[in-house]
């Protein structure tokens, strides 16, 4: 019986129990199908589309055809390399957790040696395996290391053309998403961080994000980066370095640093007085939910010297808390500091009247980008004197550098039309459809003309007339915004990417 089937497994058995050859069969179909030819796509298009695929998914790509394996050693291939908590790793049986990923440090080895000269940024994502994590940062070190030695070819640049680097701990390990429960990373884990930073000579941009480490371990985080490329690095991120005040004063040493991300408890005047001697060109103080619920802003007086020292830095303050945990948290806001744009990704954070006075009347000289992020969990107030139209008219009046402009809460199409003629140097102007009223709702202002106050009443009175004239104003196709456009959108600010 076992011969017959494995006689019979190589042809097919027509309607009439007849053994007809499968490659025959096969030439008749495929004379009727178009077969695609993605082997023959440009090398530019295919690099591209590996770019996007896991290393596994990329192995199983390259045994297609012979094509697709020459791609697979393509550099921009591998010029970004993630980390999650099943790379390069193989499952063990635990008898307490069941089958867990473990390292396979024979298959991260021969990885690294074979494309780790392709390399040019590695991120490491969250991930709960930090043994893993701990272990691959340990064998890229000693591949780097090898590498430099020059002895043995198989280690040929391996990693040295490593620019960026990304490490973001999953702080936050509660199993319930309403809850905080907040852990920092440190020890062993840091150590191993710090040393493969210190093999890493060609740094450009550096991105720490949510470690949340003691007071004595922050305060020399930064030591073996600063030793290794302390004239290269361009581009910094220190998100939530420490959950309380701690200024990290190595971020005013990089004598080339264009863009620091930072968050504020990590920032003094100290720090000021450092970052004003360097190439600093925009300073991005950002919170997000496990920031501290109102850290200490810095000084007038630390402000006004960053100013005098490097007037051509600009400060951006923005503010993400995207969970809905209960707690306060409100924008820690610089007095006196070059703020260019003012932006809130949060569902639940509203702008009150006393907000924005305080920020137009501090910014107004500097001011051009303000705004709110993704969809509210709130309802907006329909009555105007409830509303904020007066207060945004009274931010396009006041700041005359206001070129973007974000609104998500409930206004009129009068209000529209008057913010569009006000705001004299606005060409972004975002606003959700659906929070939009059709009412002209404007008292008569003594200071405009009879035909101003008939153009407003009659454009006003549908949102396509108002979509009309804003576009004449803007000198471009303009439209309100669907809800599912808003919350796809995402607020341009110069170089801000974590």
């Amino acid at each position: 019986m076992e011969v017959a089937q494995s006689h019979k497994a190589g042809w097919k058995i027509n309607q009439d129990e007849e053994e007809i050859d499968a490659d025959d069969t096969e030439d008749e179909a495929d004379e009727s199908v178009i077969k695609s030819r993605w082997d023959s796509l440009p090398d530019l298009l295919l690099e591209q589309i590996f770019s996007y695929l896991t290393i596994s998914e990329r192995y199983y790509c390259s045994l297609v055809c012979s094509q697709w394996y020459r791609v697979f050693y393509l550099k921009n291939v591998w010029r970004n390399f993630s980390v999650v908590d099943d790379t390069l790793c193989r499952q063990k049986f635990n008898f307490y957790s069941g089958w867990q990923p473990v390292l396979d440090c024979l298959r991260a080895q021969t990885c690294l040696t074979r494309i780790g000269r392709y390399i040019k940024g590695i991120s490491i994502l969250p991930t709960y395996n930090f043994n893993n994590i701990s272990q691959f940062m340990t064998l890229l070190t000693f591949n780097i290391q090898q590498s430099r030695r020059g002895s043995d070819p198989t280690y040929f640049e391996v990693g040295q053309r490593i620019t960026n680097f990304k490490y973001l701990f999953p702080c936050n390990m509660a199993s319930d998403q309403q809850d905080l429960k907040i852990y920092g990373t440190g020890g062993q884990l840091l150590k191993t961080l710090k040393a493969l930073l210190f093999e890493l000579k060609k740094l450009k941009s550096l991105k720490l994000i949510d470690l949340m480490l003691e007071r004595y371990e922050a305060k020399h985080l930064l030591d073996e980066v600063l030793e290794s490329c302390n004239m290269v690095l361009q581009h910094l991120v220190l998100i939530n370095v420490t959950s309380t005040h701690c200024p990290i004063m190595h971020v005013g040493l990089f004598f080339n640093l264009k863009v620091l991300i930072i968050s504020p408890q990590n920032l003094d005047d100290d720090c000021l007085q450092l970052l004003s001697s360097t190439s600093l060109q925009h300073l991005h103080i950002y919170q997000n939910s496990y920031s501290p619920s109102s850290p200490t802003a810095c000084s007038v007086k630390a402000w006004k010297s960053f100013r005098q020292e490097n007037p051509k830095a600009k400060v951006h303050l923005r503010i993400e808390r995207l969970s809905l945990a209960a707690g306060t948290f409100d924008l820690t806001l610089q007095p006196f500091a070059p703020v260019y744009s003012v932006t809130f990704k949060s569902p639940k954070e509203q702008i009150t009247a006393e907000k924005l006075i305080t920020i137009v009347d501090m910014y107004k000289y500097t001011l051009s980008t303000f705004g709110h992020e993704m969809l509210p969990t709130f309802d907006s107030p329909k009555a105007f004197d409830e509303r904020i139209d007066s207060l945004l008219i009274l931010m396009a009046r006041q700041c005359p550098n206001l070129t973007s402009l974000t609104i998500r809460e409930s206004v009129s199409t009068s209000t529209l039309l008057l913010l569009a003629k006000t705001a004299i140097n606005l060409n972004v102007l975002n606003v959700r459809k659906k929070c939009v009223i059709v009412k002209m709702d404007w008292p008569r202002n003594n200071d405009w003309s009879e035909e101003f106050f008939q153009w407003l009443q009659i454009s006003s009175r549908s949102y396509e007339s108002t979509e009309k004239e804003i576009s004449q104003i803007l000198c471009c196709r303009w439209t309100m915004l669907s809800d599912e456009s808003f919350e796809n959108l995402e607020i341009n600010l110069p170089y801000f990417v974590l």
